[in-house]
């Protein structure tokens, strides 16, 4: 004999909106505000995502109008024609004194870029100072390395008033060297362009003073 479905009397079938008015109706105010505050939240947040959108389309519609521009020009164009080929040490290149104590504890060094013209450039690129012992040609010895690797900070280096035009490097020697410096240290420079990729290389000694000096 087959088992009748099982009845449920009226007074327990509810709606689903019956249902979630009575829970709804058992929220205290806290509640209420919690979830307010979590509607608020999302708006805030939907709109940051929105602008973040809005700016990525932005800059990918700059980088399409980029491009569009350089394929206008001609394809055999010199695309270096402004780059730096060359790179100096300027003679006023030499020992510091960073600490305002009697001698000096660093080398600050003066770079210029040239271009094939031979004229100063303010290229972009990433900088390595090297400073060498070279007393002992047998066994050159490293005091400091600088290197200057963030665009901005490189940007700040360049000073271009009064007929300068240089990217102007601290580098520091280290706290503690032994044996002491020599009073002719070696300059290595090493700058890559940023937008060819080139290595510049330049070689120089400047002078290093001592209290005694």
């Amino acid at each position: 004999m087959a088992r009748r479905p099982k009845r449920f009397p009226p007074h327990c079938l509810w709606s689903t909106g019956a249902i979630l008015l009575a829970l709804s109706a058992c929220r205290s105010p806290g509640d209420w505000a919690g979830l307010q505050q979590q509607n608020e939240n999302l708006r805030r947040d939907k709109g940051r995502l929105e602008r973040v959108v809005a700016q990525r389309d932005d800059a990918i519609a700059d980088l399409r109008a980029q491009v569009e521009n350089l394929k206008s020009f001609d394809p055999d164009r010199p695309a270096d024609l402004f780059a730096p080929v060359k790179l100096e040490i300027v003679s006023l290149s030499g020992g510091r004194d960073y600490d305002e104590k009697p001698g000096d504890d660093g080398v600050t060094v003066y770079l210029r870029p040239r271009d094939a013209d031979g004229d100063i450039v303010k290229a972009p690129g990433r900088i390595t100072i090297q400073l060498l012992d070279n007393s002992n040609l047998d066994s050159p010895r490293v005091l400091a390395v600088c290197e200057y690797t963030d665009a901005d900070t490189v940007r700040r280096l360049w000073y271009g008033q009064f007929g300068t035009n240089h990217y102007t490097l601290e580098c520091p020697f280290p706290p503690e060297i032994s044996p002491p410096v020599p009073r002719r240290v070696t300059v290595s420079a090493e700058f890559v362009d940023y937008l060819t990729g080139a290595r510049l290389t330049a070689v120089e000694e400047v002078s290093v003073s001592y209290p005694a000096d």
